[in-house]
């Protein structure tokens, strides 16, 4: 491959693992908060929160590997 093309590569996978942590986090997070705002005053969510903090962690892991990625790339760019 040619070194530019390797590091379009390399930022697109970087940001997609940003956007594709994002998007697992706020899924996680948007069933509670729905819930939050139109489910019953005495309603109790459990499982509900079980998932947010499941799918919000999972998310921020996703996260923190594609601004790995990112840094990855922006030092070897430097070095290139």
């Amino acid at each position: 491959m040619v070194e530019s093309e390797e590091r379009a590569m390399a930022r697109r996978s970087a940001s997609r693992c940003l956007m594709a942590g994002l998007a697992l986090a706020g899924a996680g997070y948007l069933p509670l908060q729905l819930y939050i705002l139109f489910g019953p005053r005495d309603g109790n969510p459990v499982g509900l929160g079980v998932w947010a903090v499941l799918a919000i962690f999972a998310g921020l892991v996703v996260v923190a590997i594609g601004l790995i990625k990112w840094a990855l790339h922006c030092f070897l760019r430097g070095r290139g």
